[in-house]
């Protein structure tokens, strides 16, 4: 049997208006209902339409995964291909499909706002390092509702957002290497004057202040995020002949740029220099030796990105509210330290 709006609305001994709503994510429809819906459907198999769902209530039954990012190859960027797993994972079990899009060559520059216009999304949940005010504006004014993973500020610019604990991850990882009894820590910056690596470096320093230790700009070098870059700044530290006995670097491709100097100039680590990268990255665990590094949670980041986007759906946060939800991070130790 071919199941249809109208037999799903019987079985669940609800209206089919009230199923209506809950296909489409839309409020009025008490808890224990939507359950009792959603189990109907499940048992069924049934399938709403796409295009009539796109009808009755204005919506696609889309999520759109939108990425801002300098490299055609996002889908492999660490960060990005954990967190969706977490957005999967919950479009999935609240019955919504997902639509993977990114920032297109110069040749189309104006994708970002054909995004908006083709209306094959019922909101956005947005990521990368190349976003833009004047995109968040946009599908504001257009009425496309968004949540960001990673945290932006914008003045007269309310979002909601979901981002790591950048401050006090890097505040363990300082702390951690100031108990084994290093003083001399560099810090190898990722890309500079934004949230997350302004929050970073604050950690860090607030570490060395509360051990009592003076900050020293010279132990601060800038990797741009990028694992040759470190690699190449950390050579230049020792061709200076600085002296340093640890280093934390601000990802772990940088931290893998690090070592690779330490271990050319013949260091020993953890014997000599000690060293924590950040974000814990699956290649991490299998580094030789194995590096200590922060742990972000990256599919609770795509999880909660999700929750966000569809209480705004249900009229549960309004899209000019903004709120942050800011996740844990945990200090994995391994033998670079």
């Amino acid at each position: 049997m071919k199941h249809t709006l109208e037999s799903v609305a019987g079985l669940a001994g609800v209206s089919r208006g009230t199923v209506s709503r809950v296909i489409n994510g839309l409020p009025g429809v008490k808890p224990k209902v939507r359950e009792r819906v959603l189990e109907i459907i499940e048992q069924t198999g049934y399938v709403p339409h796409p295009q009539a769902r796109s009808l009755a209530g204005g919506k696609t039954g889309n999520i759109g995964v939108m990425v801002f990012g300098p490299k055609p190859d996002f889908l492999s960027h660490h960060i990005f291909y954990e967190a969706l797993q977490g957005i999967q994972a919950d479009t999935i079990a609240n019955a919504y499909d997902l639509l993977l899009l990114a920032n297109r060559s110069d040749s189309d520059r104006d994708y970002w706002k054909k995004v908006a216009t083709m209306r094959k999304v019922d909101g956005l949940i947005i990521m990368g390092e190349h976003i833009q005010q004047e995109y968040l504006m946009y599908y504001r004014e257009q009425k496309i509702p968004y949540v960001l993973i990673g945290k932006r500020n914008y003045d007269s610019l309310p979002i909601a957002c979901v981002t790591s604990d950048y401050r006090h991850g890097a505040y363990q990882a300082t702390s951690h290497l100031l108990q084994c009894g290093r003083r001399r820590i560099v810090y190898i910056q990722g890309l500079t004057n934004t949230y997350h690596e302004n929050e970073r470096f604050a950690g860090y320093i607030q570490a060395l202040l509360e051990a009592g230790v003076e900050h020293d700009p010279t132990l601060v070098i800038h990797g741009r995020a990028d694992q040759e870059e470190a690699r190449q700044q950390t050579k230049l530290l020792l061709e200076r002949n600085i002296r340093f006995d640890a280093v934390f670097a601000a990802n772990d491709l940088m931290a893998f740029g690090a070592l690779e100097s330490l271990f050319e100039r013949g260091f020993r680590v953890p014997e000599d220099i000690s060293v924590i990268g950040y974000d814990d990255i699956q290649a991490a665990a299998y580094s030789s030796p194995p590096l200590t590094t922060v742990r972000q949670d990256k599919i609770r980041l795509g999880k909660e990105a999700v929750g966000l986007l569809l209480d705004i759906f249900r009229g549960n946060l309004d899209v000019n509210e903004p709120k942050d939800i800011i996740i844990d991070n945990e200090l994995i130790i391994r033998g670079t330290t």
